[in-house]
């Protein structure tokens, strides 16, 4: 019964990052949540608070305005004091001329009494990094910009 809920609000999740509705999945998340995203583009990540989190989300989401993302396969193991999930995600996407776009990934993501401790994506690196060009070439110039850093 517990791992079928986690399910859910990992599914309501994607539902709410692809809605632009950040706020519900960012409460979710622990204060100084470890946050990965692998690429070294506009899009890596590596940070340790909720807040960079959310400029993440925002950035997500100027670079690709129809992003959309699914959850294809969800497993889920352990106890609500050490919950484990991983996540095989599909994330679409039309660009502004028209080509559509479509990355699948994996969420690898622990969670401890209801909090999101540490969240580790990884997608089709190198389709993102060809994508993210094609985006800069057609004006989109956030896609090119380093990836966000933790302030420390």
């Amino acid at each position: 019964m517990y791992h079928q809920m986690v399910k859910r609000i990992i599914r309501r999740g994607f539902q709410n990052i692809s809605s632009a509705d950040f706020e519900p999945l960012l409460r979710q998340f622990a204060p100084d949540v470890h946050f990965t995203f692998v690429g070294d583009h506009a899009l890596g990540a590596d940070f340790h608070h909720r807040e960079m989190v959310r400029r993440w989300f925002d950035r997500l989401h100027h670079i690709f305005p129809g992003f959309h993302i699914e959850a294809d396969q969800i497993i889920v193991s352990g106890f609500p004091w050490n919950t484990s999930a991983a996540v095989h995600f599909t994330v679409y996407d039309t660009l502004p001329d028209g080509v559509p776009y479509r990355n699948r990934g994996v969420q690898v993501v622990r969670i401890v009494w209801g909090r999101v401790v540490d969240d580790y994506l990884i997608d089709d690196s190198q389709l993102l990094a060809t994508t993210l060009r094609h985006l800069a070439d057609r004006g989109v110039a956030e896609a090119l910009q380093p990836p966000l850093t933790d302030p420390r």
